[in-house]
């Protein structure tokens, strides 16, 4: 069996064409190298292979999962030479913000290969190579600049006459404290899958695997990233550890064409990827001395979750959390420099008011209120904070939240919830215009749904008089009319 291992061994590192340098261990290359050198997406195929963002993230390093803001799907096939293909699928879910699980599947494999002898003698018939393997990843913040992540995978292979399945498991970590400059680290194998593919036999065990990414954004539109990957970090003793480098660009042309290209030690790469709305189209081709060979993958985004967009305020006012002890810092500075205690209060006035405003950007109203009245007890006759007071009292304020929210359920065609935010916007505000021609759209898109054309034609009419010049209202209520002319009655009179 090891003779025979020994020489599917051989293959597989035709197939993947991995590096044939001194550095290389035994004669083809570890088990499950394909988990390691491979990429599960035509993105990172076209940056030779250099980690990329998305569903299939977790393939390289689960922590990047932490920056999905949708749900997302995603697919990829390529064709190997000598006939081999490999595919990958992912799916990722947010359950909240930078907290995020995905299942994944990658197949790689040869079929009909011809059986040759250690001297490259055929004539011995054909066989099957078939490599798989099953993930789950989750990934959440660590702390304020750092997510962490991890992926259970459940490997199997198949040789012929023979197979074997068995469990790993991976780490990353990930550090944003510039989003100019990202660097990431993950262990693969930290717990290492071991194939016995029969009784007594000598066991296959993946090699514990480092992999130190930076992402970097020299120039805007401009994505550049570097990536090392130190193999087989604990060695047997007829082994050596590997070092293994590559680097891929991305430009972005305006928002929906992607321009890539990259390069390792074992091939040139290039290729581009098509965004149209929640669908994004990848192309790549690797350029290699043996041949090359194609990449096409497809990216599903759906459901962007609302409060994954509500920022939070990064500025917590540190310096007025003691309104009276800064003002004493701020009598002494002024002593010195020659101001008065009115530029004082005037100065402490406009920081409040700036930091009220900030977080009634973010929604966070009762922060907002308490700087509000610290402004009053200063200056009872302002009149910008007396307004900004009675904004968030009266409620209006949080009828604009309730409004945006039901806008991103409507865009995502959530009617449901989007009518039920917006009747929430329309209770706290009853002169809210915008709530009440969205209102009357959500009403008329779930009457259409419904096939009910008289009732969806009355509310658009009701929209159309708050708006005559919105063009979904009129495109709508063109439709209507044209179904109802065509004899198209609904469910209504």
């Amino acid at each position: 069996m090891n003779s025979v291992r020994g020489r599917i061994t051989l293959l597989l590192s035709f197939l993947f064409c991995f590096r044939a340098s001194s550095s290389a261990v035994i004669d083809g290359g570890y088990p499950g190298e394909y988990l390691l050198l491979y990429a599960p997406s035509a993105r990172s195929m076209a940056m030779a292979a250099v980690p990329a963002s998305g569903a299939s993230s977790s393939f390289f390093n689960p922590s990047h999962l932490s920056g999905l803001r949708s749900k997302e799907l995603s697919f990829m096939r390529s064709s190997l030479l000598s006939g081999g293909v490999y595919t990958a699928s992912f799916l990722a879910y947010p359950l909240s913000e930078r907290r995020v699980v995905s299942i994944g599947f990658v197949s790689c494999g040869i079929e009909g290969a011809e059986w040759v002898d250690e001297s490259g003698i055929g004539n011995r018939g054909t066989f099957f190579d078939r490599n798989s393997a099953y993930s789950a990843a989750y990934s959440l913040p660590a702390s304020r600049h750092m997510d962490i992540g991890a992926a259970l995978k459940v490997v199997t292979q198949d040789i012929h006459l023979y197979s074997d399945q068995s469990f790993g498991l991976d780490l990353g970590m990930r550090y944003i404290r510039n989003r100019k400059i990202i660097p990431s680290l993950s262990l693969q194998n930290v717990i290492a899958p071991s194939m016995t593919f029969r009784t007594g036999g000598e066991a296959d065990e993946f090699p514990m695997t480092a992999r130190f990414s930076l992402e970097t954004k020299p120039l805007r539109g401009l994505d550049f990233t570097i990536d090392a990957v130190f193999e087989n970090l604990s060695p047997a003793a007829d082994e050596q550890s590997c070092l293994f480098l590559a680097a891929g660009a991305e430009y972005s042309v305006k928002e929906a064409l992607r321009l890539r290209a990259g390069y390792n030690q074992s091939f040139f790469s290039a290729g581009f990827g098509i965004s149209m709305g929640r669908t994004d189209f990848d192309w790549a081709v690797q350029i290699r001395d043996e041949g090359n060979y194609f990449s096409a993958g497809i990216s599903i985004k759906w459901g962007m979750m609302p409060q994954l967009w509500q920022k939070r305020l990064t500025d917590r006012e540190n310096f007025l959390n003691d309104f009276s002890k800064n003002l004493e810092i701020e009598k002494a500075y002024t002593i010195q420099k020659g101001r008065t205690v009115d530029d004082i209060m005037a100065e402490v006035v406009k920081t409040r008011y700036a930091a009220a405003k900030r977080y009634v950007k973010n929604h966070e109203y009762r922060r907002a209120m308490e700087e509000v009245n610290a402004i009053l007890k200063l200056e009872p006759h302002n009149e910008s904070a007396a307004k900004l007071k009675d904004d968030i009292s009266s409620g209006r304020l949080k009828a604009d939240l309730q409004y945006a929210l039901a806008a991103q359920y409507y865009k995502n065609e959530a009617y449901k919830s989007a009518l039920k935010r917006v009747k929430k916007a329309i209770r706290l505000n009853r002169d809210h215009g915008e709530a009440k021609f969205l209102h009357s759209m959500i009403n008329a898109r779930i009457f259409i749904d419904r096939g009910d054309y008289y009732q969806a034609k009355e509310h658009l009419l009701e929209a159309f008089k708050m708006y005559p010049d919105d063009s979904e209202c009129v495109t709508l209520l063109k439709g209507v009319n044209d179904l109802l002319k065509a004899g198209q009655t609904g469910k209504g009179r």
